[in-house]
């Protein structure tokens, strides 16, 4: 199927880089697996946020980037929901695995935060960040031809 340049492919086609986008968004979940659960990053966002609860707006940002690139990835909006599900489900197990390792940590507002970062980003989808991978893609393909 052959695209205009400059243009993203519909909405239910797949990513000519897919395989690529999968291993990117891949690291980016390990990468908040880390900073929730490695000392030293929980330690240097303690640093860096000074206001109360200030986590509350990482975690925030850390689902809506998550959800933001998995929607991108699969643009079906079914598709999108059950991403949305499996990022909550993500924020749980976080919370989860913190329990044990750093309880003060463990909070279960985290996953109200992770919950609104979600949403937020589903009602980006709905704009023109929902085809941000794949303009990028049509981009590059034009030019580099």
């Amino acid at each position: 199927m052959s695209t205009v340049v400059g243009r993203a492919p519909p909405a239910t086609g797949r990513l000519a880089w897919h395989r690529g986008w999968l291993v990117l968004g891949a690291l980016l979940a390990l990468g908040v697996f880390g900073a929730a659960m490695l000392p030293a990053a929980r330690q240097l966002n303690r640093l860096m946020l000074a206001i109360p609860d200030g986590d509350k707006l990482l975690h925030l940002a850390a689902f809506a980037g998550l959800m933001l690139w998995w929607g991108n990835v699969y643009r079906r909006w079914h598709t999108r929901w059950a991403i949305a599900g499996w990022c909550l489900l993500f924020g749980l197990l976080i919370e989860g695995a913190q329990w044990p390792v750093a309880p003060e940590d463990a909070d279960p507002f985290d996953l109200l935060a992770d919950a609104a970062g979600i949403a937020l980003a589903l009602l980006a989808l709905r704009t023109p960040l929902g085809q941000l991978l794949a303009r990028g893609e049509a981009w590059l393909r034009g030019a580099f031809r």
